[in-house]
């Protein structure tokens, strides 16, 4: 039988879970390095995105949530930044799904796949609003100071396990095959999702501009 506490932080990680799991630009960035490239590229990105996660997590324990909701400015701006890289990153997928002759295409070092899942994570500021309604059931019930920081390591755990499995999947032989025959498609797929990401934070900040304003 779970104590209150554990079946708290069951209930935390599962909802984590099921956020992770929905589209996003973590999840296209990790699916569609582990189908281009290595397992270790991927697993780059997946740690890239696991440090996102872990500063948005501090700044959620420490109350930066709370802040950006009394300082509209600074999440507005946050958000056009972020919408600002997204777009950019679905432009360049675009780019790619056009096929192109004589292209010597350079190979590029671990740390730009660290750099590109770190940035991807950190330009959806949307995601410090979600992870304070997850981390306010840690904080609702708190017996212990250290339980905030128990339950971050928990959810970061899960979520580079997650990831992980997400990169094994996507980069087994038989999906990297079909991958192939889809890539132009599928490159065209998620250029036109990272844009329309870009654009939805775009459509948030205009809104909470209308919202102030009228």
């Amino acid at each position: 039988m779970l104590s209150q506490t554990q079946s708290m932080i069951v209930s935390i990680v599962l909802l984590n879970l099921l956020g992770q799991l929905s589209p996003g630009p973590d999840m296209l960035i990790i699916s569609k390095t582990a189908l281009n490239h290595s397992r270790r590229a991927a697993f780059c990105v997946a740690l890239g995105i696991t440090t996102g996660v872990a500063f948005w997590l501090t700044l959620t324990i420490e109350g930066y949530s709370a802040i950006l909701h009394q300082l509209p400015w600074l999440q507005n701006t946050l958000m056009l930044a972020g919408g600002s890289y997204l777009i950019y990153c679905g432009w360049q997928m675009l780019q790619t799904a056009i096929p192109k002759n004589n292209v010597t295409v350079q190979p590029l070092q671990e740390k730009h796949f660290f750099w590109k899942g770190l940035i991807t994570n950190l330009s959806n500021p949307k995601i410090v609003l979600y992870l304070g309604s997850v981390m306010s059931m840690a904080m609702a019930d708190v017996h212990k100071p250290t339980l905030k920081y128990e339950i971050m390591i928990i959810l970061l755990v899960q979520v580079l396990l997650t990831l992980c499995l997400m990169l094994w999947l996507f980069s087994l032989p038989v999906v990297k095959r079909n991958y192939l025959n889809w890539c132009l498609i599928i490159d065209r797929i998620g250029g036109f999702a990272f844009i329309g990401f870009g654009g939805w934070l775009y459509l948030q900040v205009f809104s909470n501009w209308l919202h102030h304003w009228y």
